[in-house]
């Protein structure tokens, strides 16, 4: 794992186009050279850091303060922990709460976060997201010592 750079965005947008469109309850909202613009004001914006091996990026995760953006496993990688390498490496950091929003509909996400120890403080009708579908916000809370 490493910090993303710019040099990274055009490989990160496609591994984000191609892991988006395998959740089939999610209309395809932009086209592949505004994914690219969105992940590059990502890397700006963002903490961003990349799970590669031999040279490929597999996944990624965005964090802003205490708040996880995304985190998006390239799909011919699914199912191969890396998902799981990243938020535990992301947790195992975490001073303060940690919080996410993921789609009701996406079941795979929902039990993987739960699996990591996050909890749902709320559930939403999605009118308040870019996709108008139902979400969940989710927190994570280290174990105090």
């Amino acid at each position: 794992m490493r910090p993303a750079t710019l040099v990274d965005a055009a490989e990160i947008a496609v591994l984000f186009t191609a892991s988006r469109a395998t959740l089939t309850f999610l209309l395809q909202l932009h086209t592949a050279d505004e994914d690219a613009a969105f992940i590059r004001g990502l890397i700006r914006d963002a903490t961003v850091i990349v799970a590669e091996s031999d040279g490929e990026i597999w996944g990624f995760v965005a964090v802003q303060g205490d708040e996880i953006e995304h985190l998006y496993v390239r799909p011919d990688r699914f199912r191969r922990g890396v998902g799981a390498v990243m938020l535990t490496a992301l947790l195992e950091r975490a001073v303060r709460p940690i919080e996410l929003w993921c789609f009701q509909a996406n079941e795979v996400a929902r039990r993987f976060y739960e699996k990591h120890g996050f909890i749902v403080i709320k559930t939403t009708d999605g009118s308040h997201n870019e996709e108008r579908l139902p979400d969940i916000r989710y927190r994570w809370a280290p174990t105090p010592e």
